[in-house]
């Protein structure tokens, strides 16, 4: 279950991330202006050195303050942490404007000094405060947000500071428009510190009592970091990027410095690709956070891992002034994005709460230390060793290329997860639901439908934590899905070693995994929920680990299911495809059984068929919609050759057309009572049409309607015609339902069972054809029988039911009403509905 103490709106943060932008704005303005400003008044050669020391006075206070910076943070209510924090930009560009005025770089540069102390110790801060104020289920859109508005607020503070220095030196020289604009960024710093107090209040954590040693317990802090095999890596990432950043800065100032000709106009070309990068990491970063939904996707790290270097190559051979050289910039930023986001939320979640802020202060250490080693590094390419702007991004080329190597090695299955999900996203729009109930570290059995190939890209994607499957065995004998299989730990079954399989599995479900099975065998290509098997229940009654029974609605229809009699090679219906994948709450295996488990799937199943069903009053309208379409083509035909169009049907319908054939005189009347508003019977018409829909009956030329039970005919006719653009044809007893332009030799006949409150409730389906079912056991076809003599067939999807010897039969549907269901006794263990 979720363990979050907070669930508060997501706009709670708004104010938060507005003034954490504001103060990156603020800090990145002035480091902007005292280079190009030292540039103008001591000549351009200064403006490199003074640079180099601007950056490094922006550092020192996150080396120097770090662990004080994170005692508070886990001391003190975080929110007066941010407040004071904020507030105390003034005093740090007071004191800078100060030596504006006098005309003193030193004193200028120890005002920025305290500017950047104040952001010491408002970086801890406000990123401990996300979790306390939404929890884990959205913190890495959260974050996503925070990392956007941060870049932008840095990016966009260089791009305005620079570029309004420009505008105002002519007129004013270099001291009194570097004072304008520090003037103006105490006005900026007052309103977000207002800005911010509308913030709710948080509960100081019990941290331990301050101590002289927390002055230099940073350096242990980092060394328990660097210890600490999860954390490692994200810390190390985001060091590097933050270092990368760094150093690509004093580059693109320098280059500035190489291009312009003169002491006017670098502010306004480097803030220019600043502004390029700022937009880069700002699409990056929403679209990080798109694909975060509920998740971090540390797969787009690799991604982003990979297209820096491509970035840094693209710069390296681009004219400065040229389309190349903008694309390279806006690359560069997308990719940062790509891979420093999800690390920075990785690193948030995965800190225990009594340690977060010392956690996140070590890291800030280890990345303000590597920014100074990349300064340094700066200073000894261009000073000492006196290359150009241009082989300094061909020098960073070659650990950017090792960095991306390692990454994708480090998260190979993330990288290649992080692909599908993509894809997903773009064709596919997942609807999460209930995924809360899911426990976020403890050995969990998840137990789903399936219906086709993409089901386990679909949970994965909807999952807030990574899930493995159990899959048969017989599929390892391909190469690829070998793997696949060794990627994505996926553990196997066979049926000769099950009580081995089922060993492996119960020890891994205790170290904490959380597997997914598909417990009908195999992929359904009937379109229905076929009956569970006992792996399952016995498999976590071994392990002592929690069922959660999950349902995917809508699958079916895609082109990784069996709709339309193949996978795959078909034209998708929707773009994007719906797909809702719903988790229920817990279940304990030893308080039922595989049928237990099933009507748990199956409830979740009709919930979100329910939600997919338009409301009466608008089923009513969309069926109307649906049976007026081409009006000119055939509805009915008889035996003789003569034909009723549809537009002749609704003439008929309205009182306008002759003479209603006897044989639809009922069709007729049924039509009628909806036109007139009958919204109930529309609701039953267009849910019945639906679930017929999403069976393999459909893609059949044609079908013969047989005798069934309940009000069957009439759950037909004339509503499946209508809605589903298909000729009804009387050729002798039965109905025959077909394709328009299409000939049906050997129909096949279809009898169920139909009810006055739902329609079309259950339907003997034809036999399997098409495409093999690749992914399912030797056993799967034969439990996968669409129909069965005597029977009154399968229940099809968006119905859940209940059955007891005393109560008999029910079913629920797109109502939550229990329908009592007389002429069935109940199911067989082959999963028909057996008559009474």
């Amino acid at each position: 279950m979720s363990t979050d103490p907070v669930k508060r709106p997501f706009y709670t943060v708004i104010p938060l991330l507005f003034s954490q932008t504001v103060g990156a704005f603020n800090d990145n303005a002035m480091k902007a202006i005292l280079p190009v400003m030292a540039a103008y008044q001591f000549g351009k050669a200064s403006m490199d050195e003074v640079n180099q020391q601007v950056s490094i006075v922006l550092i020192l206070p996150f080396v120097i303050f770090a662990p004080l910076a994170g005692w508070v943070s886990d001391r003190f209510s975080k929110k007066k942490v941010v407040s004071m924090t904020l507030l105390a930009q003034l005093l740090g560009l007071g004191l800078l404007s100060y030596g504006l005025v006098r005309k003193d770089l030193l004193l200028s540069l120890i005002g920025f000094f305290l500017l950047s102390t104040q952001s010491a110790f408002l970086s801890p801060a406000k990123k401990g405060i996300l979790k306390e104020m939404i929890g884990s289920g959205r913190l890495a859109m959260a974050v996503g947000w925070m990392e956007m508005l941060a870049m932008v607020g840095i990016l966009g503070g260089a791009f305005a500071g620079a570029m309004c220095f420009d505008t105002l030196v002519e007129e004013n020289g270099g001291w009194k428009a570097a004072l304008i604009l520090a003037l103006a960024t105490m006005a900026l710093a007052f309103i977000s510190w207002l800005a911010f107090l509308p913030t709710p209040s948080t509960e100081a954590p019990k941290a331990q009592p301050f101590k002289a040693g927390v002055l230099w317990s940073h350096f242990g802090d980092l060394r328990d970091l660097l210890g600490d095999r999860a954390l490692r890596g994200p810390a190390l990432g985001d060091a590097w990027f933050w270092s990368v950043g760094g150093f690509f800065y004093l580059v693109l100032v320098k280059l500035s410095g190489e291009v312009v000709v003169g002491k006017v106009g670098m502010g306004a070309l480097y803030g220019f690709w600043f502004l390029l990068l700022g937009l880069g990491i700002m699409a990056g970063s929403i679209f990080v956070a798109y694909l975060n939904r509920g998740r971090i996707e540390l797969g787009l790290t690799a991604i982003g891992g990979l297209i820096m270097p491509a970035s840094l190559i693209l710069l390296y051979f681009s004219d400065p002034g040229g389309g190349f050289f903008t694309i390279g910039c806006l690359a560069l930023g997308f990719s940062g994005a790509l891979f420093f986001v999800p690390l920075n939320g990785f690193l948030q979640d995965q800190a225990e709460e009594d340690r977060r802020g010392r956690v996140l202060a070590a890291a800030n250490l280890l990345t303000q230390l590597s920014g100074i080693l990349f300064i340094l590094f700066h200073a000894f390419l261009s000073s000492y060793l006196g290359l150009s702007a241009k082989q300094e991004l061909l020098v960073i080329l070659v650990p950017s290329l090792l960095v991306g190597f390692f990454t994708l090695r480090a998260l190979l299955e993330d990288f290649f997860r992080a692909w599908f999900h993509i894809f997903l996203r773009i064709l596919y729009r997942i609807r999460a639901i209930g995924m809360e109930n899911l426990p976020a570290k403890e050995g969990v059995l998840i137990v789903s439908n399936h219906l086709s190939y993409a089901d386990p890209v679909f949970i994965g994607a909807a999952c807030p934590r990574k899930v493995r499957y159990l899959a048969f065995e017989g599929l390892s004998r391909s190469a690829a899905l070998r793997f696949v299989f060794r990627l994505t730990d996926t553990l196997t079954v066979s049926p000769e070693k099950s009580l081995d399989s089922l060993r492996r599995s119960s020890v891994r479900l205790k170290e904490g995994m959380a597997l997914c099975m598909f417990a009908e065998g195999g992929i359904s290509r009937l379109g229905t929920t076929l009956p569970f098997m006992r792996g399952p229940g016995l498999l976590a009654r071994k392990a002592k680990v929690p069922l959660f029974p999950l349902h995917l609605d809508g699958v079916w229809g895609s082109v990784f299911s069996s709709e339309r009699g193949k996978f795959f090679w078909k034209r998708p219906l929707r773009f994007p495809y719906p797909v809702t994948v719903r988790m229920g709450e817990p279940m304990d295996p030893a308080e039922g059984d595989a049928e237990d488990l099933r009507r748990r799937v199956l409830e979740l199943g009709r919930l979100s068929f329910s939600e997919r069903m338009p409301h009466a009053a608008v089923a009513r309208s969309r069926v109307l919609s649906l049976a007026r379409k081409a009006g000119r083509a055939p509805l009915i035909e008889w035996t003789d050759g003569s034909t009723l169009t549809r537009r002749e049907f609704w003439d008929c319908v309205e009182g306008r057309g002759g003479k209603v054939p006897p044989e639809i005189a009922s069709w007729v009347e049924h039509a009628r009572v909806v036109l007139e508003g009958d919204e109930r019977i529309a609701e039953r018409a267009y849910a019945s049409f639906t679930r017929a829909k999403e069976t393999n009956l459909w893609h059949q030329e044609g079908f013969a309607v047989g005798e069934g039970r309940g009000p069957w005919e009439d759950s037909w006719f004339p509503w499946i015609p209508l809605l589903g653009q298909r000729v009804a044809f009387f050729g002798g007893k039965k109905i025959l339902v077909v394709k328009l332009g299409s000939s049906c030799r050997d129909p096949f006949t279809v009898d169920g069972l139909a009810s006055e409150l739902n329609g079309l409730v259950s339907m003997n389906l034809p036999p399997l054809g098409g495409d093999s079912n690749l992914f399912s056991s030797s056993t799967a076809d034969d439990v996968e029988k669409g129909s069965k003599r005597g029977s009154l067939g399968r229940l099809l999807c968006g119905f859940s039911y209940y059955h007891s010897p005393a109560d008999g039969f029910s079913i629920k549907g797109i109502r939550d009403e229990p329908e009592l269901i007389r002429e069935t006794g109940g199911l067989d263990e082959e999963g028909f509905l057996l008559p009474s």
